[in-house]
C-alpha cells in the first residue's frame, strides 16, 4: 500500500508543471478555435503545420529534457558544481540544436507538396509555418532554464512564466488574427506572429527571475578557489566535451522516443489529409484535445522524473517505487476523467471548434475512439517518466520504434483504408501502439526496480 505522502509529493511537484503544460496546450486549443472560425482550409493549414513543426521540435525538446534527471541526480547528492556545469553545457547544446532544427524545417516546407495534401491548404500555411519555426530558438533557450530548475526541484517559476506568456499569446491572437485593438488583420499568419512574440518573451522573463532570486545563483555560477584561498565566481567556465556526451546519451533516446511518437501522429495527420479537408479539420480538433489531456498526464510524468531522479541519487529503492507507482495511479485517474469527457461530450467539444456539421460529425466519432485509449496513454507516459528518472532511456526508445512505427502506422493504414474504417480506423492504429507501449514501459520499470533492490 502506497502511503498518502507520495501522492501529495507528486502532486506538489506536478501541479505547476501541469498548469504550465495545460496552459501551453490551451493556447493551442484557443488557436484552433480562433483559426477554425476562419474556415476548414485555415484550420487544416494550422493542423498540418503544427504536425510537422511539433514533430521536429520534439528532437530539441528531448535533448533539453536530459538536463532534468542528470541535474536531479547531482542535486540530491549536494553536488552544486556538477549541476552548474551541466546547465552551461546544455545551454550551448540547445542553442546549436535550435538553429539546426530551424534550418531543417525551412528545408521541409517546400517538400510538403509531395505528400498529397490539398493545394488550398498548402497555399495558406506559409506565414504561420515560418513564424512558429523561428519561435523554436527562444523556446528552446527557455526550456534549458526550465528543465534545469525542475532538476533542482523547482517547478513554480517556469509555470508562472509559461502561463503569463500564454495569456500574452491569446491577447495577441485576437489582435493579429482578426485585426482587433488596432493590429493588422493577418488571419492564419497572425496566429504564428503571436506565438513568435510570446515565445521571445519567455527566456527574457526567466532570466529576470533568476537574476532577482538569490537562492538560484549558486547553481548558475561556478565556485573557484584562488591561490590565497578566497572563493570567486567564474560564470563562463565549465564547458566540457564529456558533459556534452552525457547530455546527448540521455537526450537523444528521449528525443528519438518523442519524435517517433509524434512522427506517427504526423503520418496519421497526413493519412487524414488523404480523406479530405473536412477529415483533416476534424482530426485537428481531436488531436488538440488529446494534446490537452496528454499534457496534464505528462505533468505528473515530469514530477515522477524529478522525484525518482532524486531518489536514485540517494539510492532509495523504496521511494523510487512509491513515487513512480503513485504517479502512474494519478496519471490513470486523470485519463479516466478525460475518457468520460470525450465519450459523452465529444460532439459538444467539436461544436466549440467548428460550426461545420460534417467536421463535427467526424470529430465526434474520433472522440469515441480517443476515449478508449486514454487510460493506456496515461499509463505509458507516467511509466516512461519514472524510467527517465532512472536515466533508463535507450530501451524505451527501442520500444517506441516498435510501438509507433511498426504497429501504430501500419495498423492505422490497414484499418483506415484496407478495412474501410476511414478516420476512425486511423485513430484505432494509434490506440494499438499506445496499448503496447504501456505494457512494455511498465514491464521495464518493474525489472529495473527489482534489479536495483538486489544490488542494494
Amino acid at each position: 500500500m502506497i502511503q498518502k505522502r507520495y501522492y501529495i509529493e507528486n502532486l506538489r511537484i506536478a501541479a505547476p508543471v501541469i498548469l504550465s503544460f495545460a496552459g501551453q496546450q490551451l493556447v493551442q486549443v484557443v488557436d484552433t478555435i480562433m483559426v477554425g472560425r476562419l474556415g476548414a482550409v485555415q484550420l487544416s493549414a494550422v493542423s498540418l503545420s503544427s504536425a510537422i513543426i511539433t514533430n521536429i521540435m520534439m528532437i530539441g525538446f528531448g535533448i533539453a529534457m536530459a538536463l532534468t534527471p542528470l541535474t536531479g541526480y547531482h542535486y540530491a547528492r549536494g553536488e552544486k558544481e556538477q549541476c552548474n556545469i551541466l546547465f552551461k553545457n546544455s545551454f550551448l547544446l540547445n542553442i546549436l540544436m535550435s538553429l539546426a532544427l530551424c534550418g531543417l524545417l525551412c528545408v521541409i516546407n517546400p517538400l510538403l507538396q509531395y505528400f498529397g495534401q490539398p493545394q488550398s491548404v498548402l497555399d495558406t500555411l506559409d506565414g504561420y509555418y515560418y513564424c512558429v519555426t523561428f519561435s523554436l530558438i527562444p523556446y528552446l533557450i527557455f526550456m534549458t532554464f526550465k528543465q534545469y530548475l525542475e532538476g533542482l526541484g523547482n517547478t513554480f517559476y517556469a509555470m508562472l512564466i509559461t502561463i503569463g506568456c500564454n495569456i500574452l499569446n491569446v491577447i495577441l491572437n485576437f489582435g493579429f488574427i482578426y485585426g482587433y485593438m488596432g493590429f493588422p488583420e493577418l488571419g492564419v499568419t497572425g496566429a504564428g506572429v503571436a506565438t513568435l512574440i510570446s515565445r521571445l518573451a519567455m527566456p527574457i522573463a526567466i532570466v529576470i527571475v533568476i537574476y532577482f532570486k538569490k537562492e538560484f545563483r549558486c547553481y548558475f555560477v561556478r565556485q573557484q578557489t584562488t591561490d590565497n584561498g578566497q572563493q570567486t565566481l567564474s560564470k563562463f567556465s565549465g564547458f566540457q566535451v564529456f558533459r556534452f556526451s552525457d547530455l546527448f546519451k540521455v537526450g537523444y533516446p528521449i528525443a528519438t522516443q518523442m519524435t517517433v511518437e509524434l512522427l506517427a501522429l504526423t503520418f496519421m495527420t497526413i493519412m487524414m489529409g488523404w480523406l479530405g479537408e473536412k477529415t483533416l479539420a476534424a482530426n485537428q480538433i481531436a488531436q488538440t484535445m488529446i494534446g490537452l489531456s496528454f499534457m496534464i498526464a505528462n505533468g505528473v510524468a515530469a514530477a515522477s522524473t524529478i522525484l525518482v531522479s532524486h531518489d536514485y541519487g540517494r539510492k532509495d529503492v523504496a521511494s523510487i517505487k512509491n513515487h513512480a507507482y503513485s504517479a502512474i495511479h494519478l496519471g490513470i485517474a486523470i485519463m479516466i476523467f478525460f475518457a468520460l469527457l470525450y465519450a459523452f461530450g465529444g460532439e459538444y467539444l467539436a461544436r466549440i471548434f467548428s460550426n461545420d456539421e460534417e467536421v463535427i460529425a467526424i470529430a465526434s466519432k474520433l472522440f469515441i475512439v480517443v476515449a478508449l485509449f486514454e487510460i493506456f496513454d496515461g499509463t505509458q507516459v507516467t511509466a516512461l517518466g519514472a524510467l527517465r528518472g532512472l536515466t533508463d532511456v535507450k530501451r524505451p526508445m527501442y520500444y517506441a520504434l516498435v510501438c509507433y512505427l511498426l504497429v501504430e502506422i501500419p495498423v492505422g493504414y490497414i484499418l483506415g483504408f484496407k478495412v474501410g474504417l476511414g478516420a476512425v480506423g486511423i485513430v484505432g492504429g494509434f490506440m494499438a501502439g499506445l496499448i503496447l507501449a504501456a505494457i512494455l514501459f511498465l514491464r521495464r520499470f518493474r525489472k529495473l526496480v527489482f534489479e536495483l533492490g538486489i544490488r542494494n
